[in-house]
């Protein structure tokens, strides 16, 4: 009788560590003057941190993506603040190409003047 409990709990707590995310899903690459065993340690801490964020936040992700979502957030600022290459969406890169407006032509006069209210 007691074996079919402690088996429904283990299943739980499985189940409950599904989410935790191995490592992260992104490419961050050395920075300048990084060598590889900085990357390389600097890669191992803020997989620790990472991993201590997601394990210690108050509220449990929904799902595993959630989880990935939220360990990848955390490793990526971890990684930038120590100087590594980190990505950054598209949708934030700035249109290079200005738009280009016709100059007025020579013989337009000058706007009215606006007159101070009394």
């Amino acid at each position: 009788m007691l074996r079919i409990p402690s088996i429904l709990i283990s299943v739980f707590l499985l189940g409950a560590c599904s989410t935790m995310p191995s490592g992260p899903s992104i490419l961050v690459l050395p920075g300048s003057n990084k060598n590889f065993d900085q990357f390389h340690n600097d890669d191992l801490s803020c997989r620790q941190l990472s991993h201590s964020q997601l394990a210690s936040s108050q509220q449990s992700p929904d799902s595993k993506e959630e989880a990935q979502q939220n360990y990848d957030i955390v490793y990526i600022q971890c990684m930038y603040g120590k100087g590594h290459r980190v990505p950054v969406p598209g949708e934030l890169s700035y249109d290079t190409q200005q738009e280009w407006h016709q100059p007025p032509p020579p013989n337009l006069p000058a706007p009215p003047q606006m007159r101070d209210a009394q």
